[in-house]
Formats: structure tokens, C-alpha cells, sequence
């Protein structure tokens, strides 16, 4: 059989592209190193090259996941010029593309576990980007109410907002929306 030689980075990025595939089909109990590699069409040393284990190919499909969605919401956080309100706007607006997104790879054969372990860690990794926004906000003003601890305050928000759009009893973007503006504003002293 011919070897197919590819990029080191490419290479990398197939490994974890298929790792992610088989983590949310099967779980990573029943993903092993094999099972990539079969699918890559590889050997165990290529998997070495690039990872120790199948817990740190795990952790960088968990970072590959991430990248996207944070770097979307780290442009609306730097923007200058805009209000508290408006970045949060533009956060709330961009949540059905995310939600699109997600859906895709919820399919039947997704194991919920890692779905669950994904959309934690997207939201933990949003939590220092929102409370820059937060701090942001209370310097300029923006925000009314005291904030004792920015870091938790981030998650207690980030967390809720994730509560109210998986909500199963309200179907509509558009009445979760105005929940989560109401519940904030309420929060933050701030008329969204």
C-alpha cells in the first residue's frame, strides 16, 4: 500500500476533524486511537507524532470546537464604540447561527455527554470575554447595578441565557429573546 504523505498540520487537523466526529457519534469511552486511525487510514506511530494520548486529542477537539464561536464573540467584545447594549445585542443576534450550527451535528448518533461537554466549555471559555464586557460596562457606566464578582457574575448570565434558549416550553427566538433582555436588564440595571 502507497503512504500518502500530507502536511503535518493537515495531517493534525484530520486527525482531530474525525476525533470530533466519533467523540460526538459514539462518546469517548467507545472513540478509541484505533478507531481515528482507521479512519484516517493511519498508524499508531502517526497518532503519537501529533498527540500523547486520547484524552489530549480530546481536549484539542474540545479547543478546535471553540475556536470559532469565541473568536465571533471576541470581535463583537473589542468593537469600540458600541454600548454594554449593543455588543450584547449583537451577541444575542448571532445566537441563532450558533444554535444552527449545533443542531447540525446534533444528529441521532450524537451522544449527548459530549454535546454537554462541548457547550460547557464554549460557554467557560465566553465567560472572561463577557466579563471584560461587564467590567466595560460599569466603568462607562452602562450598568447600574453592583457587581461584587464580575467572573461569576459572567457564568451565572452566560449559564442562563444557554438555560433560557434550550428551553423546551418556549419555541420561539423571539419570546426567548426578550426573556433573556428582561432578565439581564433586570440583573445589570440596564435597559436593553
Amino acid at each position: 500500500m502507497m503512504r500518502i504523505v500530507k502536511a503535518p498540520e493537515i495531517r493534525r487537523q484530520e486527525l482531530i476533524d474525525i476525533a470530533l466526529k466519533q467523540f460526538i457519534e459514539n462518546g469517548y469511552e467507545k472513540t478509541s486511537i484505533r478507531s481515528i486511525l482507521k479512519e484516517a487510514g493511519g498508524e499508531i506511530g502517526m497518532f503519537y507524532h501529533y498527540f500523547k494520548s486520547k484524552n489530549e486529542i480530546y481536549e484539542a477537539v474540545l479547543e478546535h470546537y471553540n475556536e470559532k464561536y469565541v473568536t465571533k464573540v471576541t470581535e463583537i467584545i473589542d468593537a469600540d464604540g458600541l454600548s454594554f447594549d449593543e455588543k450584547l445585542n449583537q451577541l444575542l443576534t448571532g445566537l441563532p447561527d450558533s444554535i444552527s450550527e449545533y443542531r447540525l451535528m446534533n444528529t441521532k448518533k450524537v451522544n449527548a455527554e459530549i454535546m454537554t461537554a462541548l457547550h460547557s466549555k464554549t460557554l467557560l471559555k465566553v465567560v472572561p470575554l463577557f466579563e471584560r464586557m461587564i467590567l466595560e460596562g460599569l466603568e462607562k457606566k452602562n450598568l447600574n447595578a453592583p457587581v461584587p464578582n464580575t467572573r461569576l457574575l459572567s457564568q451565572f448570565i452566560l449559564f442562563g441565557i444557554s438555560a433560557v434558549i434550550h428551553d423546551r416550553e418556549v419555541n420561539s427566538i423571539e419570546e426567548k429573546y426578550s426573556h433573556i433582555k428582561a432578565l439581564i436588564s433586570i440583573t445589570l440595571g440596564t435597559e436593553l
